[in-house]
């Protein structure tokens, strides 16, 4: 029979072995990673800058139940995870949210299309800009070059590069912008090689 001080020991080990195992899988488990397109005044600790923008940013975030979780300064340093990792989840989930979607086309009187529109309740319709297959989804009604207008969380039009549809569109996009509950942005973007660019604001 084993001294009780030896089978002490042992669970002893057994619940450290059982708890260390717990912990990894929890750290192992796969985090669904998104990028916000929001407003720079909002008070997002982690962010990333938008070529050509000061009025609009980045913000990380974590996908948890379909709840979005904004990343702390506190939760980055505990976690070891570069941004790399967190731009290349993010594309994907950008990607699966957009596979939802259904854009609208607008034509004009000749029955040529002037922009589309994603249209959704879903707060991460904004976020579909950044899917690697975005502009694959519009470039043979629109053409490969793209301009985006991000008003707010749940719409995106999308505009050819080619004509200025866009500026006829300006007035509609301030007012979706000035009367969301979740505004974005009054910028217009490009999207180069999957990223936007700010080419200004709209007046």
């Amino acid at each position: 029979m084993k001294p009780i001080h030896t089978r002490l020991l042992v669970k002893l080990k057994h619940a450290v072995l059982a708890s260390t195992i717990s912990l990894a899988s929890v750290q192992a488990a796969p985090v669904d990673w998104v990028l916000l397109v929001e407003p720079s005044f909002m008070d997002y600790e982690i962010r990333r800058s938008i070529s050509g923008s000061e009025r609009t940013v980045l913000a990380v975030a974590r996908l948890a139940d379909d709840t979005i979780n904004p990343l702390t300064r506190d939760e980055k340093r505990g976690i070891p995870v570069t941004y790399a990792q967190i731009e290349e989840s993010a594309r994907k989930t950008a990607s699966s949210r957009l596979a939802n979607l259904t854009p609208t086309f607008v034509r004009n009187q000749r029955g040529v299309i002037e922009y589309a529109l994603l249209e959704s309740d879903d707060p991460l319709t904004a976020s579909t800009v950044l899917a690697p297959d975005f502009s694959e989804t519009f470039s043979k009604t629109l053409g490969p070059d793209l301009l985006v207008a991000i008003p707010n969380r749940f719409q995106v039009f999308v505009f050819s590069r080619q004509d200025q549809a866009y500026q006829k569109m300006g007035e509609a996009i301030i007012s979706s912008y000035l009367s969301a509950t979740y505004p974005v942005s009054r910028e217009i973007f490009s999207l180069e090689n999957g990223r936007l660019r700010s080419l200004g604001v709209l007046q």
